[in-house]
């Protein structure tokens, strides 16, 4: 008597649960802040200062996108069947096949980096004469993009330097006084 009541309840909070609507949810940090958000398929993204992160309250189709302004640290949850894709400013992508990395992809600066730790990552971006390139990463490099030339420059890295904010630690190694001064203005908010 009480399994044809439990299987009609089932049955209409499965069917509503696929017509349920998918809202943009965005994450912002203050300038001087970190924090850090678990998504919907429990990816882990740690943002840095003066930084967003705009994704859908639940990935649908074939892709799981996020929409990146700002640096962050993605710890990414392995799917074999949908891809992560971060999009960031100035037209470019990456796509992600279950790594950890960091982006530093701020609208006001004139370059985008990527350093990956570990897995694989694809840097899709245009070139000088605006043609789509795809430039994959290996693990401990750093990879440089410049918008407004179109260039990219790969690096080999301990990655030591570029993730360390994530822990709020700060490291200096062979850095210029240039990037010391960025990256303690955006610790410090100064």
């Amino acid at each position: 008597i009480l399994f044809i009541p439990l299987m009609v309840s089932w049955s209409i909070l499965y069917w509503d649960k696929d017509k349920e609507e998918i809202h943009m949810m965005e994450v912002r940090t203050n300038p001087g802040m970190t924090t850090s958000v678990v998504l919907p398929d429990n990816t882990v993204v740690y943002l840095n200062s003066e930084s967003s992160l705009r994704y859908p309250s639940r990935f649908v189709g074939e892709s799981r996108e996020v929409e990146l302004i700002g640096e962050a640290y993605f710890d990414v949850t392995k799917d074999e069947e949908r891809r992560f894709v971060v999009s960031t400013a100035h037209q470019s992508q990456i796509e992600v096949y279950g790594t950890g990395f960091n982006v530093e992809a701020y609208a006001a600066d004139g370059r985008i980096s990527t350093t990956l730790v570990e897995g694989s990552v694809g840097f899709f971006f245009k070139d000088k004469a605006g043609e789509a390139k795809m430039i994959k990463l290996k693990p401990y490099h750093k990879l440089v993009y410049t918008p407004e030339s179109g260039e990219t420059k790969m690096f080999a890295t301990s990655c030591e330097s570029e993730i360390a904010w994530k822990d709020g630690k700060i490291v200096f190694k062979n850095t210029s006084m240039e990037d010391i001064l960025h990256m303690l203005g955006k610790r410090y908010n100064v």
